[in-house]
């Protein structure tokens, strides 16, 4: 009784009897209001789309970073260019105090130099326009050389300074064009028809150009390496790799070999080969090429750049600053070496201090809460120029789409912005009230910044924890994360539980975050955060799950990727997940679904193994809230597997990458989790959670109360007998409405009025059978939510009329096409190494289909 208690006098206010009800029928809501995940930031591409759009977007583009990046060596060596805060700067070779050199709008990067040193082009993104500049040394005045609204970037000066080479996707896919500096005219240099052809280096005065493409038979990800003859207009391929958008492929001056980055060690190095593929009758000891290794590291090395000379590389390594402390907000960004073209012991190249060309302050900010405690938060600033700036060596972050640029502080930092009026954001999590100010910035001045938070309530106070299932501490981003990273920045979205997903990434054989498995919670100084590295088990078929609380690891990690040695599709989902619950995990189904399961029809793309293991009783959860699967044509099919019987719970993972700075933030969608203790244990929130005993959100919290029952839990009734259904929403983000839903038919809506904060509602619904009730709410995007609609749901009360089990004929005969249409793809694939296999698969779909059948017909 005590958890229903809580329930009810979660926000102290009393419940409001609604009015009529509402009936809606699902396929009704509007699309447009709320849309699909991921709009993405910049212009869409006809080659790259969905899931790929994501991942190119957050690993291409370049980001703005609070610490040196694109480092590249001036013609005469004495001087390395590098993009810092959105600017160009420049530091003696041998390190020592950075200069600025460029200003203006936008954030630069990816600096080129002449061969004469007085030119330097970069990119820079104004407006999510990233066009091609020049800089001029001498006068210090920047021109704008493109302006195409599709991504334009990379820009390499030719060996005799007259052309530009840039990748651009004008086309609607990446190809190599060339501007001309005599004539200002631009053509297409290398294309290829949905090769993605990028990342372009000139080869010595040959006019043969190295590039990265996904012609022929590409690996993974973004494509290999291949060189393009300026006299037959022709390209062969260099080597197959593994590129991942980040191979920044460089050509040594004298154009024998070519530097590049693959991730073929595990993580990202910088390696060597020849420009030209040799053969046998040139050199018979070496048919072919063979990379060489020259930057040896766990962290990641990228952005190589020759010296003149060609004796060293200078390139950007992640992990971390040399000399700083790796807090919450600092000491996360990279560091400049350099390295022998051999390889050898790596040379930092020291930055004493930047000196800025524009009139700058210095502002501190201390974030504390109402005792006075500094505490972790994140943190939105942008200046009196209108960009975004971060303390020094921290990871700046941007919401694709809105392009709110943020990072976590620890709750102290420091930051050098222009004079002026700047904007201070200052948020954590979904209970304490933002706290939004001006700051005046005076030229050469400290200017101090107290911030005091306040709790607008405290879940866990009344035994309600959050957590997120999904989450991918690295996963191929230009950041490192450590176990403590990833648990200071939970605390810094005031995110109970975060579990670490321990996966391959993207179309990859890597897997990451190996090394941080230890079958049980890492250690934090904060009692009420808890970080779990378990497993994302990836099999490209059947649909991805989240394995939680476990002993063991799951392997191999994923099964069905054409071209490795797990191509077949077996074990089905349902095998992995009996091995799971043997050592006392559970599992369930992540980011399964997307627009197309708004509409009446199943078409299986997603999860289509989900209705089979949820009948089996095998699925322990399935996420209905993610930030890259729609939250309503998610919901739509959980409705149907509740309507059938299952009492698969919702729950929420974010699917954050939190190495990319192009991601939002963990926590951006969670499980509120009822375990009713004072104290937080990982095991009692995981089986809470797989009992229902929850709430999913990107913002609101919601309670619900059935004649005393609560979520997940069960209520006895005689058949048509009503029972009174409590709801209350509260937000601090504006609500558009909530909804009470019975059986997946909305029975009554509330519309939001004044700020949409509060929403309550208090309605008798008769029973005339066995069925669920639930709650949830809607509202449009905002700043600070970080998802592409607010979206929060209940999990139900499953009332129980004379004894009698939930079914539903109607939504078994949904899953049995849905099932049928399976196994017609299983039937006609040849994807098994033994026949076995395949027989043991079909076996648990036709298990699943007997069950909905016998559904259908009307049976029990």
């Amino acid at each position: 009784m005590t958890r229903t208690l809580h329930r009810l006098r979660l926000f102290g206010v009393p419940l409001l009897v609604g009015g009529a009800a509402a009936a809606l029928p699902l396929s009704g809501q509007d699309a447009d209001r709320y849309p699909g995940p991921f709009p993405g930031g910049y212009p869409a591409m006809s080659g790259i789309g969905g899931s790929g759009k994501m991942y190119m977007e957050s690993y291409f583009p370049p980001p703005v970073t609070a610490s040196p990046t694109y480092p590249a060596f001036s013609p005469d060596g004495a001087s390395i260019a590098f993009a810092y805060q959105g600017r160009i700067w420049a530091v003696p070779a041998e390190g020592g105090v950075a200069r600025q050199l460029t200003s203006g709008a936008g954030y630069h990067s990816m600096p080129s130099w002449s061969s004469d040193g007085r030119h330097i082009a970069y990119a820079a993104d104004v407006d999510l326009n990233l066009d091609i500049f020049l800089l001029d040394l001498e006068t210090g005045e920047s021109r704008r050389l493109t302006e195409d609204p599709a991504i334009d970037m990379r820009p390499r000066f030719s060996p005799d300074g007259s052309r530009i080479l840039f990748t651009t996707g004008r086309d609607g896919t990446f190809d190599l064009w060339a501007y001309d500096l005599g004539s200002g005219a631009m053509e297409s240099v290398i294309a290829h028809p949905g090769a993605n052809d990028m990342a372009g280096d000139w080869i010595g005065d040959t006019g043969d150009i190295v590039f990265v493409s996904k012609r022929g038979e590409a690996a993974l990800g973004s494509g290999s390496l291949w060189r393009w003859s300026a006299d037959t207009g022709e390209a062969e391929l260099l080597i197959r790799i593994e590129t991942n958008y980040q191979a920044s492929p460089v050509v040594a001056p004298h154009g024998g070999s070519v530097a590049y980055v693959t991730d073929a060690s595990g993580n990202n190095d910088i390696y060597q080969v020849p420009t030209y593929r040799a053969g046998a009758a040139q050199d018979r000891s070496s048919p072919g090429i063979q990379q060489v290794r020259l930057t040896h590291t766990r962290t990641d090395e990228y952005f190589p750049s020759w010296s003149p000379d060609g004796e060293r590389l200078v390139y950007a390594r992640n992990g971390g600053i040399h000399g700083q402390d790796r807090t919450t907000d600092g000491g996360m960004g990279f560091g400049l070496y350099t390295t022998g073209r051999g390889g050898g012991e790596p040379v930092p190249v020291r930055i004493e201090d930047y000196a800025w060309s524009e009139p700058t302050g210095q502002v501190q900010v201390r974030v504390s809460d109402a005792s006075g405690r500094r505490i972790p938060s994140r943190i939105y600033l942008e200046a009196s120029d209108g960009r975004s700036y971060f303390p020094d060596g921290s990871f700046p972050r941007v919401l694709s789409g809105p392009e709110d640029y943020y990072f976590h502080t620890d709750g102290s930092f420091s930051v050098t912005l222009p004079v002026g009026t700047a904007q201070l954001e200052v948020w954590r999590g979904f209970e304490y009230e933002p706290v939004a100010q001006t700051v005046d910035v005076r030229a050469g001045e400290w200017t101090n910044v107290d911030v005091r938070l306040e709790r607008w309530i405290n879940m866990a106070a009344e035994g309600w924890y959050s957590g997120d299932n999904h989450i991918h501490p690295n996963y191929g981003g230009h950041y490192f994360v450590t176990p403590l990273d990833l648990g200071n920045k939970a605390l810094a979205e005031d995110l109970n539980v975060a579990n670490g997903m321990i996966a391959n990434y993207w179309a990859n054989s890597r897997v990451e975050d190996l090394e941080h498995f230890l079958g049980h919670p890492h250690p934090h100084p904060d009692p009420r955060t808890i970080v779990y590295y378990n497993e994302e088990y990836r099999p490209n078929f059947f649909a991805h799950m989240s394995l939680l609380n476990l002993v063991e690891l799951i392997t191999p990690f994923y099964i069905g990727y054409e071209g490795t040695a797990y191509r077949e599709l077996y074990p089905d989902n349902a095998a992995v997940l009996r091995r799971v619950h043997e050592q006392g995990g559970i599992g369930g189904y992540v980011h399964p679904f997307g627009l197309s399961h708004r509409g009446p029809d199943p078409a299986p793309g997603g999860a289509r193994e989900l209705p089979v293991d949820a009948i089996l009783g095998l699925a322990d959860f399935v996420d209905v809230s993610c930030i890259w699967s729609d939250e309503l044509g998610t919901a739509a099919i959980w409705y149907r597997l509740l309507n059938t019987g299952s009492r698969i719970p919702a729950t929420a993972g974010t699917d954050a990458m939190t190495d990319m700075w192009r991601h939002p933030a963990v926590g951006t969608t969670r499980s509120y989790v009822y375990t009713g203790e004072e104290e937080l244990d990982y095991d009692e929130w995981a089986d809470a959670m797989a009992g229902g005993h929850a709430f999913v959100t990107s913002g609101p919290l919601l309670t619900l109360d059935v004649d005393g029952m609560g979520m997940g839990e069960e209520l006895a009734v005689s058949s048509g007998e009503s029972v009174t259904v409590a709801v209350t929403a509260r937000s601090l983000f504006q609500m558009e409405r909530l909804d009470i839903i019975r059986n997946g038919e909305i029975i009554h809506t509330v519309e939001a009025s004044g700020d949409g904060r509060t929403l309550e509602a208090e309605i008798d619904v008769p029973m005339d059978g066995s069925g669920w009730i639930a709650a949830r709410v809607l509202g449009p995007a905002q700043h600070g939510a970080m998802d592409s609609y607010l979206f929060a749901h209940t999990n139900p009360v499953f009332v129980i009329a004379d004894g009698e089990p939930i079914r539903s004929r109607e939504d078994a005969a949904f899953f049995v096409r849905w099932i049928e249409r399976t196994l017609e793809d299983l039937h006609s694939m040849d994807r098994w190494d033994d026949p076995a296999h395949k027989a043991e698969v079909i076996a648990t779909f036709e298990e699943g289909l007997g069950l909905y059948r016998d559904q259908a017909a009307g049976g029990r």
